[in-house]
């Protein structure tokens, strides 16, 4: 028998939905994309999707959504506002200086430490001007990520900054999600229970799709974090068998 080594085909945010409607007891198993009253549902599901992935980020892991950017820097300027899908600014930053011709292969990089706001708000001559900024905090204003840095750089450079970032959106059904494949299953069981709920399904059917979907959030959660050894320690003791 031929074992069968072809991943999986990605399934589209419209099939998805199409799923969660099915696993909800809203359509029956038969219905395609292409049924009656499918056009409605399918609008539903992609704003509910929307929120769904977005409420992730309270969860907690990264790994998906964690990456650098480029912030160009302007010779005088402290206080620039990160774009809209940025969620947070972590760690220190790294700038670049501008006579390096890119931000890959760099020389003379420096670190530029992050601060909390109590720590900014001790600092006493706010517009101290040297050629690099050495310290920069988060204001995060709302929806919008904002960032200051201290000293007032007096040179034009480029600011590394590892940034999380809010996951693409759910408006274009024939594209996929923005996560791991593993993540796709869940979404259908999230999915479902939202539409079980506007729905108005018996409450034993939508207390069953909760658990389940509140389950295999937990599972993928888990495995969502950054891969990445961390520091072990070693316990070295003797004992009656010991040399």
């Amino acid at each position: 028998m031929t074992i069968a080594t072809t991943p999986s085909s990605l399934i589209t945010i419209n099939d998805m939905i199409l799923l969660a409607n099915k696993r909800a007891g809203v359509v029956p198993v038969e219905a395609r994309l292409s049924s009656a009253n499918m056009v409605p549902k399918l609008e539903n599901g992609r704003k509910n999707l929307d929120l769904i992935m977005d409420a992730l980020a309270t969860e907690g892991f990264i790994a998906r959504t964690a990456e650098f950017y480029d912030l160009p820097l302007v010779a005088g300027e402290p206080y620039y506002t990160l774009p809209g899908n940025v969620l947070d600014v972590q760690g220190d930053a790294m700038m670049v200086p501008s006579d390096n011709v890119d931000t890959k292969f760099t020389q003379g990089e420096l670190v530029c430490k992050q601060i909390d706001l109590f720590q900014w708000s001790t600092l006493t001559v706010k517009g101290s001007v040297s050629t690099r900024p050495q310290l920069y905090c988060v204001f995060r204003h709302g929806a919008s990520v904002n960032i200051r840095f201290w000293p007032v750089p007096s040179d034009a450079g480029t600011m590394r900054l590892k940034i999380v970032r809010l996951f693409g959106g759910s408006s274009d059904g024939s594209k996929s999600a923005d996560l791991e494949r593993f993540w796709y299953d869940c979404l259908v069981w999230q999915l479902a229970y939202y539409i079980a709920v506007e729905s108005s399904m018996p409450p034993d059917r939508v207390a069953l799709l909760a658990g389940i979907a509140e389950s295999k959030k937990k599972q993928c959660v888990q495995f969502s974090f950054e891969h990445t050894s961390g520091p072990q320690a070693v316990v070295n003791y003797p004992t009656q068998w010991s040399a």
